[in-house]
């Protein structure tokens, strides 16, 4: 039974390697075929107007999905440390809250780059005359 219990988290990170790296893929790929319809058309001489290649290029994300983001992984990151101190408190394992806590912490830390990463991108408010 020793050897089931080392089994479980190394086909549990496999899982979500796996899942990243298929995802990674799949964008690339889609990526790579958007770019090769693209160089088929400017072959062919065909004219691309503006609605055709903002379909086919990604925009970045605007400063409000940064704050949407932000706040969302910012209060996941304070749920996982109040529930890491709740396990700790009510004598749970001493390392599963100490483990739902550092989650917390780093998913808070993310959480409050992106809600930085917004105050920064944000439009300056515009200056009012005197």
């Amino acid at each position: 039974m020793n050897m089931m219990e080392g089994l479980v988290p190394i086909a549990l990170f496999l899982c979500i390697t796996t899942g990243v790296l298929a995802t990674l893929y799949m964008n690339a790929k889609v990526r790579a075929d958007q770019q090769e319809t693209l160089r088929q058309v400017i072959s062919s001489g065909q004219k691309l107007d503006e609605t055709t290649l903002k379909l086919m290029v990604k925009s970045p994300n605007s400063p409000e999905m940064d704050l949407r983001s932000g706040l969302v992984s910012l209060m996941m990151g304070l749920g996982f440390c109040a529930a890491g101190g709740l396990a700790y408190l009510n004598g749970f394992d001493q390392h599963f809250g100490t483990i739902l806590g550092l989650i917390g912490i780093v998913v808070g830390f993310t959480g409050t780059g992106q809600i930085l990463s917004w105050r920064l991108r944000r439009p300056a408010p515009p200056s009012q005359p005197q």
